[in-house]
């Protein structure tokens, strides 16, 4: 019985294979339906349809005219300015982190602004404690700083600096004046050597919500570091997503434009990161300047005011301007018939199907033949002429 069901299974497949012998092979799984699989659409079934969405933003002149590899290169060029200005990111914050040795300067200075509470702590810390290396010594209040001019220390402290600069003050001009003033910073550059740093530690961890320069340059520091670094992951993200898009098996450019529609906006919130991440990575290596300097009045001249505000923000104002008149001049005068007239790389390259499966040959093979058989039909011609 077995025998007799395999040789009627054979006959039909015989009997489909002589109607159909190109998809003889296939014909058990397309025919009769194994493992649930639908029949495999014809050539004659309607293609896909594209969303009117598309259509329109392919005749536009943003989304359309574009090319696979132009889209690819902006993608790396991002991906790679991410990476190169991530790694000066990252070791920037190492020098800005609250307890490294300049932010350590800077918070010290600070206090001294913000707290009149730790200007009496430092008096107090300096006739008590021994600061000596090898005898007993105490801290002298009364430093010369020019010849036989004398700066005492513990009277600035307590009256002249109490009314110039009260402390407690939530004002960012104040601040930087305080920290600016010439009278601090002699007393700061006399003091931070000599001062046991882990008093002024211990005192702001005490008091808590008292401003620190380090706070600020680690707050500032670690936003450059998450644009960047979101910029870089969203330019991998996209390289991922244009290469496993069909844009570039699509010569009419439909799949682009609709991958553009999505990925167009993305790219430029890419870059938007990528910008924000930098500025705020140079504001953060001003404050680091700023923070090293004993010399706090010119550092911010020359960090900030020069640099910053002078220089690199109108730079770059003007050069994205001239960039954004570039393409829009470039595309206004660009010849309708240029885009038109220019046969496709890929049209000239690959190979144009046929409906029929027996006639779906290449070109290059096509004519190839066809010059053999010319070749043939010529020999035998010669050879008739001969016998002749």
């Amino acid at each position: 019985m077995k025998n007799t069901r395999n040789r009627g299974v054979q006959s039909d497949l015989v009997r489909a294979g002589r109607k159909s012998p190109q998809c003889f092979g296939r014909l058990p799984v397309k025919s009769m339906g194994l493992f649930g699989r639908r029949k495999a659409k014809s050539s004659t079934e309607k293609a896909k349809k594209v969303s009117k969405w598309v259509e329109k933003a392919k005749a536009s002149s943003i989304w359309g005219g574009h090319n696979a590899d132009e889209i690819d290169g902006i993608n790396t060029l991002g991906g790679v300015v991410a990476a190169l200005a991530l790694s000066f990111v990252f070791g920037l914050q190492y020098m800005v982190a609250p307890g490294s040795e300049q932010m350590i300067y800077a918070d010290f200075r600070s206090m001294f602004c913000k707290s009149q509470e730790f200007r009496t702590l430092v008096i107090d810390v300096f006739k008590t404690e021994d600061i000596g290396k090898h005898s007993e010594e105490y801290f002298n209040f009364t430093k010369m700083v020019r010849p036989n001019i004398y700066f005492d220390i513990e009277q600035f402290l307590r009256t002249t600096m109490a009314e110039r600069y009260p402390g407690n003050s939530e004002s960012v001009s104040e601040h930087m004046s305080c920290i600016s003033d010439k009278d601090v910073q002699t007393v700061v550059a006399f003091t931070s050597v000599e001062f046991p740093m882990e008093y002024a530690q211990a005192f702001m961890l005490q008091t808590g919500d008292l401003y620190r320069w380090s706070k600020s340059s680690e707050y500032i520091g670690s936003l450059a570091g998450s644009f960047i670094m979101a910029s870089l992951l969203w330019s991998i993200i996209l390289n991922l997503s244009l290469a496993l898009a069909p844009v570039r098996e699509d010569e009419s450019g439909t799949a682009l434009v609709a991958w553009l529609m999505v990925g167009g906006p993305t790219m430029c919130m890419n870059y938007i990161f990528l910008v924000v991440g930098l500025l705020l990575y140079f504001v953060t290596h001003g404050r680091l300047l700023v923070a090293m300097s004993a010399f706090v009045e010119q550092t911010l001249v020359n960090a900030v005011d020069i640099s910053l505000f002078a220089i690199l923000l109108p730079v770059f104002i003007i050069g994205g301007l001239l960039g954004i008149i570039a393409t829009v001049w470039s595309s206004r005068n660009t010849p309708a018939t240029a885009t038109k007239d220019t046969p496709k790389v890929t049209d000239m390259m690959v190979p144009k199907a046929s409906s029929n499966a027996d006639d779906a040959i290449p070109l290059q093979i096509e004519e190839k033949i066809e010059k053999i058989s010319d070749t043939k039909m010529d020999g035998s011609d010669n050879l008739k002429e001969s016998r002749m």
